[in-house]
């Protein structure tokens, strides 16, 4: 008798639904873990979060790899793992694009926040407006 006959998950599918889950959590949550990550870097911090964030996008990824090639050998049902991955994969490019914005943010905040020419350039702006 079979595995599915005796009412037995197939080996990976507890994996596959994991991954899954995890692909669609960090794809929805991500732009607002990268509004908070944008608001430390506001505020002096560092953008750590969205680089955890970047890691569990690809662990999505790797569960719902992992759960397909294990379903495939016991003949089970990959459906939610095939949706894991290709969630997982547009989570881990989205991610991607937003560590990058928000290091390049971070770095021109440093730049910016330590030179003179901020603070002159504010200050023309003040002037043009009592103009």
């Amino acid at each position: 008798m079979s595995e599915e006959n005796n009412g037995a998950q197939p080996q990976g599918k507890q994996m596959g639904v994991a991954g899954f889950v995890l692909a669609l959590a960090t794809l929805i949550f991500s732009s607002w873990i990268a509004a908070i990550a944008a608001a430390s870097i506001i505020t002096g911090g560092s953008a750590w979060l969205m680089y955890v964030w970047l890691v569990l996008a690809i662990v999505s990824v790797v569960l719902s790899g992992m759960a397909m090639s294990k379903l495939g050998k016991t003949g089970g049902k990959k459906g939610l793992a095939v949706a894991g991955l290709v969630i997982g994969i547009v989570s881990v490019v989205w991610s991607a694009i937003l560590v990058a914005g928000l290091s390049v943010a971070a770095s021109a905040a440093d730049t910016l926040g330590d030179s003179d020419e901020w603070r002159d350039a504010m200050e023309q702006l003040d002037e043009l407006g009592e103009q």
